[in-house]
């Protein structure tokens, strides 16, 4: 497991080598503007072409620079380095390096939220990726219907979406004793001794609406292996529960299983959730990006940035 150092600070080590390179590059922080050196001893009055002259020096200063060896004397597998680089880009170009990163990493980078800004995240959320987490971080899924409070098992029961046919195809699949509870209170005689059969045949007459009454006369343990039963067999049902409902199973859990459910969703969700990192907390997620990687990304779009790093 990847752990990120926390320290926000760019390390004495890194203004070392940056010193180390710009002696290596004939430039020190002094501005080496040679032009003024030689009319400085000269004895001729400077002029205003000073600046503009050093502008020019340093032109020709980056068109010579092998970047390529920069790169290298960078030292960019030391991720301190690779950080303190990225605290120089904006917060926008971090939000593109996002993309960069692994699964694992982009993960990483959530462990800088508390657990009340990851629920605020998951409030966010459709109820079909909330229900992915919820499948990922329960062993088993009649743990999700476990943990609902039996109110919401109730209005779950009157769905719209659930008709008296998959009622009946549950009742199929019931132990006679649960079937007869159901039977007594419809048809209000003792059923205890009838067969399933006669109990199913009892039953199919009454209204939807009639059957769930009778579904709620079940003890608690035993509706809810009902209702276990009809999401097992009809799996576009989980969606009837409400998304508060499901938001309030999730919230159950600790912090860093939160995160580690938060796998099963798209890269593009988990970056949005990064894109509200501070901009330093933003560099540090993305300092775990591949060195070779980095070393591409800048070569290609931050030479600009390299050469600054050793004529400033």
């Amino acid at each position: 497991m990847i752990t990120l150092d926390t320290n926000l600070g760019i390390s004495s080590s890194f203004y070392y080598l940056l010193a180390k390179l710009r002696r290596k590059y004939g430039f020190s922080n002094k501005a080496i503007d040679k032009y003024t050196e030689t009319q400085a001893a000269k004895g001729a009055p400077q002029t205003g072409k000073t600046n503009e002259t050093a502008q020019v020096n340093k032109v020709k200063l980056k068109e010579n620079l092998d970047y390529e060896q920069l790169i290298k004397d960078l030292k960019l597998s030391v991720s301190a380095n690779r950080f303190a680089i990225l605290l120089m880009l904006p917060a926008s170009e971090l939000f593109q390096l996002l993309q960069l990163l692994g699964k694992e990493n982009l993960l990483n980078g959530l462990k800088f939220f508390t657990k009340e800004k990851l629920m605020r995240f998951i409030a966010r959320l459709p109820k079909r990726d909330l229900l992915k987490m919820l499948f990922y971080m329960f062993t088993d899924r009649d743990q999700i219907i476990e943990n609902i409070p039996l109110k919401e098992i109730h209005r779950f029961l009157s769905s719209n979406k659930i008709e008296k046919g998959h009622f009946m195809k549950i009742f199929e699949m019931l132990p006679r004793q649960t079937l007869s509870v159901i039977a007594n209170y419809l048809t209000g005689k003792r059923c205890d001794k009838m067969s399933r059969p006669d109990l199913l045949e009892q039953i199919e007459p009454f209204k939807k609406y009639q059957l769930i009454n009778g579904i709620k006369k079940l003890d608690e343990k035993t509706l809810r292996n009902f209702v276990t039963t009809m999401t097992e067999s009809f799996p576009k049902l989980y969606n009837e529960f409400s998304h508060l409902s499901l938001f309030n199973v999730s919230a159950g859990f600790a912090r860093a299983d939160l995160i580690d459910g938060m796998r099963v969703l798209d890269d593009n969700k988990i970056m949005s959730m990064l894109s509200e990192l501070p901009d330093k907390l933003l560099a540090l997620t993305v300092s775990q990006i591949d060195p070779e990687v980095f070393a591409h990304v800048l070569l290609n779009g931050h030479k600009d940035l390299l050469a600054n790093l050793v004529l400033s």
